[in-house]
């Protein structure tokens, strides 16, 4: 399998992807806020992992931040300007791909060049470009339902990188894959996120996950099953290098410590 990254051209802007939430809270109608008092600072690059019970607001963070909800106080900014509707400076990967059935492989990464009017050319070395990055190119011509979950999910990545976001956010994108597919796929977006340098926000429920993956993980606690609104309890700085051993006794204690703050009481 390939996984070609010579193109200088794949490298994203590093000096953007900044992201600010302040004071930022949800409700929905006039029920109690489902979310409230979420500060967070994201600097460009940054991978940064929300772990948390469900319920708590984690997916709701990424949907705001993409634009698909309004937030009802406080304020959001992606490079200093407001978020207030979908851009394509943010892409969003979902768990279960979200690839168009009908188009092949390569069709589906074209999608967000073609919609932003790119030269035929030009759509197509990027199509190249990121299939090569995620290791895909041979299955160019091919249609999402003759892949695996693990080369469908390749591919959901690889498309939302060719439309160059600043941001890529992930709400549990490798929850739906078998344990084997699941770290095959952290250490391909481990490679990918350095080669491209792009900000990531990555919601899941896997402590262990989160750990291997970010640079820093934000323990979300509370919402309105648990009477209380969502809230960051807790943010532990991931300082264990590139190539981490989930074996060692420096990622097994973070691992542990993360775990107690998530269990723990409010």
């Amino acid at each position: 399998m390939s996984t070609s990254t010579e193109s200088t051209s794949i490298s994203h802007d590093t000096t953007t992807g900044a992201l600010s939430f302040s004071n930022v809270g949800k409700r929905y109608g006039d029920g109690p806020f489902a979310m409230r008092g979420f500060n967070l600072e994201v600097s460009p690059g940054e991978l940064v992992a929300i772990v948390g019970a469900s319920g708590c607001g984690k997916s709701t963070v990424l949907r705001m931040i993409a634009g698909f909800e309004s937030h009802s106080e406080g304020e959001i900014t992606l490079d200093s300007r407001p978020v207030s509707s979908p851009g394509p400076d943010r892409g969003f990967v979902f768990q279960d791909y979200g690839l168009f059935p009908w188009l092949t492989v390569a069709e589906n990464v074209e999608l967000g060049p073609k919609e932003k009017g790119l030269p035929r050319a030009e759509r197509r070395d990027l199509v190249e470009q990121y299939l090569e990055l995620v290791g895909l190119g041979r299955v160019r011509e091919k249609y999402p339902h003759q892949l695996s979950g693990g080369m469908q999910q390749r591919v959901a990545i690889a498309r939302v990188l060719a439309n160059r976001p600043t941001v890529m956010l992930m709400d549990e994108p490798f929850g739906a894959l078998d344990a084997l597919t699941r770290e095959q796929m952290q250490e391909d977006l481990s490679r990918i996120r350095r080669s491209v340098g792009t900000t990531v926000l990555f919601v899941t429920h896997s402590i262990e996950e989160a750990v291997r993956l970010a640079d820093r993980v934000v323990i979300m606690t509370g919402g309105l099953a648990h009477g209380v609104s969502g809230h960051i309890r807790r943010i532990f700085e991931i300082d264990l290098g590139p190539d981490r051993d989930p074996t060692s006794v420096e990622f097994t204690d973070l691992e542990r410590m993360i775990s107690r703050e998530v269990h723990a009481k409010d």
